[in-house]
């Protein structure tokens, strides 16, 4: 609430409009050049890859004949989620496509399937091309109108929540269909919430995942598979494996929900998402400590060793490994966007502050509790799984406080232990 009045407060929501700056701003900004360049990187910039089998993507000059097919391709409504404002230039997925197509390759375009109904009709064209062409490009997933406000949803019988997070059955059916006949499928998921993907997980060559990506959202969708942009994107939220691996919808403690206490294996971990690229971790090290202040400083080397310039985003988690207080398994206190060319070499800093070591009681009170902590820096949260999908090797070092007799950090392992 403090964040929210605070923008308020300064966008002069409560003030007189003589003394509000905005209030003269003119009109022609609104969707104006630099706005949709802004809107376009911004879409770039989130759309995450959650796979990329034998290096499928970006789409190679061997590629000749192309099918689109999916209720999402061609929607406005993917871009523009729940809550929004209406643009004239608005770029759907099938259109960032064709618009990005290389001369001489063949696309072909059918809905093929809906949301959540059964095709009507007996006889389904998109079939048959899936297996004429070199790639199909699957565009499905979640809609809002399947998830989100009551009132909006006007496709959920529970009024925009979700009884379960799996892709919806026709979905997974005519996936399945495709991949049988031989189809090699990149599929393209737009939503604004998990979706567990069960066996499609392991049937399709590619995974993207757009959210609902705004105005020029298939733009982007068509730059990255086409290589224009090496995806960066990272999930702010943890994909489970199914809906079974959720606690109940009742149960408000905290056991078992986000990455923070969530035991059970993800289908996708927290902060996860690859590159065209590959990255480096190395030499995580604390410079240096305030004793005063209590913070700390720790610096991490990430190199570039793929042959793509590309983003990464380098996160900072925090584990405390012994406390008589609930803890998480790992917290993130930290990220960094960095672009780096090929073979490139970038030292990120972090300044680690005393909130951010703190836990919290019984009694619901922050409090400081010194300890033994692990720090770990990588391309996505810690944990098997994520290395498993292709993140990078993760760096950490272990410290405790408090402050040694010399006035710095006590170490308890090299400071450029691997996990």
């Amino acid at each position: 609430l403090a964040r929210t009045l605070t923008t308020r407060f300064k966008l002069g929501m409560f003030d007189p409009q003589e003394m509000v700056p905005y209030a003269n701003t003119s009109m022609s900004v609104v969707g104006s050049k630099i706005h949709k360049k802004l809107t376009y990187l911004a879409a770039c910039k989130s759309v995450v890859l959650l796979k990329n089998k034998e290096n499928v993507l970006p789409i190679k000059p061997e590629v000749k004949r192309i099918l689109v097919v999916g209720p999402a391709a061609a929607s406005l409504d993917v871009l523009l989620g729940n809550y929004y404002g209406l643009n004239d230039q608005m770029t759907t997925i099938l259109e960032g496509i064709v618009a990005r197509l290389p001369e001489g390759v063949r696309l072909e375009y059918r809905k093929g399937f809906q949301w959540v109904q059964e095709n009507q009709a007996t006889v389904n064209w998109a079939e048959d091309e899936a297996t004429l062409a070199d790639l199909v490009i699957v565009c499905c997933g979640l809609s809002p109108m399947m998830e989100g406000e009551e009132g909006e949803s006007i496709l959920s019988a529970e009024n925009g929540d979700r009884l379960e997070i799996e892709l919806p059955a026709v979905q997974r059916d005519f996936i399945r269909a495709l991949v049988k006949r031989g189809a090699r499928v990149i599929l393209v998921l737009t939503g604004g919430s998990p979706i567990a993907l069960g066996e499609i997980e392991e049937m399709v060559e590619a995974i993207l995942f757009a959210w609902y990506p705004g105005q020029e959202g298939g733009r982007a969708v068509g730059s990255i598979l086409f290589g224009d942009v090496s995806p960066s994107g990272k999930l702010p939220v943890t994909f489970p494996r199914a809906t079974t691996d959720l606690p109940p919808f009742d149960d408000y403690s905290m056991n078992g929900r986000t990455y923070r206490f969530m035991q059970t294996d993800p289908l996708f971990p927290f902060g996860f998402g690859l590159s065209y690229t590959r990255f480096e971790y190395t030499n995580l090290r604390i410079t240096s400590s305030d004793r005063v202040s209590g913070g700390i400083n720790a610096v991490v080397k990430v190199k570039n060793t793929g042959v793509y310039k590309a983003d990464e985003v380098v996160q900072l988690y925090l584990n405390h490994l012994e406390t008589r207080l609930p803890a998480p398994i790992h917290q993130l206190i930290g990220f960094q966007r960095v672009n780096l060319k090929p073979a490139e070499c970038r030292i990120v800093r972090f300044r680690v502050d005393p909130e951010l070591l703190m836990l919290f009681d019984e009694e619901g009170r922050q409090v400081f509790e010194p300890c033994r902590y692990r720090l770990t820096v990588g391309g996505c949260s810690p944990g098997e799984r994520g290395r498993t999908l292709g993140a990078p090797q993760p760096v950490s070092l272990e410290f405790c406080l408090p402050l040694s007799p010399g006035g710095g950090i006590s170490p308890f392992k090299s400071a450029d232990t691997r996990s």
